[in-house]
């Protein structure tokens, strides 16, 4: 049977709605960033894919990421739901009441869930993978890093401040938004299999990143915001374990930059061990007291 929503849309045709939207938000998004940086700089529009490589040029980059993420993926999910609901932050997610008990089990998941994927991750760099391979993998991680880097300015508290706001909080928002509060609610809507639209959706957010090396840790990390959505129904639950995550990464490599440690030096970092994999009974144990907190609920009000 077919799952429409309140306005008698299908939520799989939700699911496609949302996609196109969101590669609409990727397109005005890039059309803004040549402005954006012409008003900043004064520099023409053809010098943009240089300044915003230029670490000297941080703030250029974080004001281009938060046009980005905010068009690309925090407008569509909205007006997507608006298209379904009359109500459409209820049907995200956003006002859902939590209780202070799942604020305290999703913290503690979030705790053992970084020391898991944090393992997840050198695993990742022991695997066995064609020389050709870790070339490419281990050039896609560089850019990645570097990018990410770069836009953490360490010269003050008030700049590490901001960084956490545009690469920690931002992003929390718009991410969990979008894939946990518009695409994973949508496909379960449409098919009622949790794991299947959990699965998918992690699969989906961990690609997106571009990251060989770091896509099974993010993989483990994407199932592990998708069962907390889909066990509380609460999108801030989610967002609360994103944003501890990306600020934890953040106040790393400000700290690793403070103390003197070059670019190259953080991102030739390798370091790890496979202790952390030890988390993960610990992490099941508290999904099953979450899951206990609250019965999954269906209804057109309830989020999830």
């Amino acid at each position: 049977m077919v799952q429409l929503s309140e306005k008698g849309i299908s939520y799989k045709a939700a699911v496609f709605m949302l996609i196109a939207f969101a590669l609409g938000g990727m397109f005005l998004s890039s059309l803004l960033s040549g402005p954006i940086v012409m008003l900043m700089t004064g520099e023409p529009v053809s010098s943009v894919s240089r300044i915003l490589l230029d670490p000297g040029h941080q703030r250029e980059m974080q004001v281009v990421q938060v046009v980005s993420s905010v068009m690309m993926l925090l407008l569509p999910t909205l007006f997507t739901a608006g298209r379904l609901s009359k109500r459409p932050m209820e049907l995200t997610g956003f006002r859902k009441t939590v209780s202070t008990r799942q604020i305290g089990l999703v913290v503690l998941i979030t705790i053992f869930g970084m020391i898991l994927s944090g393992s997840l991750g050198y695993l990742s760099y022991q695997l066995p993978f064609p020389e050709s391979w870790q070339r490419s993998f281990q050039e896609f991680e560089n850019t990645y890093l570097k990018q990410a880097v770069q836009m953490i300015k360490v010269d003050s508290v008030g700049a590490l401040l901001v960084s956490l706001l545009v690469i920690a909080l931002i992003p929390a928002v718009c991410e969990e938004t979008f894939f946990r509060g518009g695409l994973q609610n949508y496909l379960y809507r449409s098919n009622g299999k949790i794991w299947l639209s959990v699965v998918v959706v992690s699969l989906v957010f961990s690609a997106i990143h571009f990251s060989a090396y770091g896509f099974l840790s993010r993989f483990a990390l994407g199932m592990m915001l998708g069962l907390i959505f889909q066990f509380t129904g609460s999108l801030w639950l989610s967002i609360l374990f994103h944003g501890i995550n990306n600020g934890a990464a953040v106040l790393m490599i400000y700290f690793q930059r403070a103390s003197g440690k070059t670019l190259e030096a953080i991102i030739a970092d390798r370091d790890g061990s496979y202790w952390g994999l030890l988390a993960l009974p610990l992490v099941v144990y508290f999904f099953i007291l979450l899951k206990k907190d609250r019965k999954i609920n269906t209804t057109e009000t309830d989020g999830i």
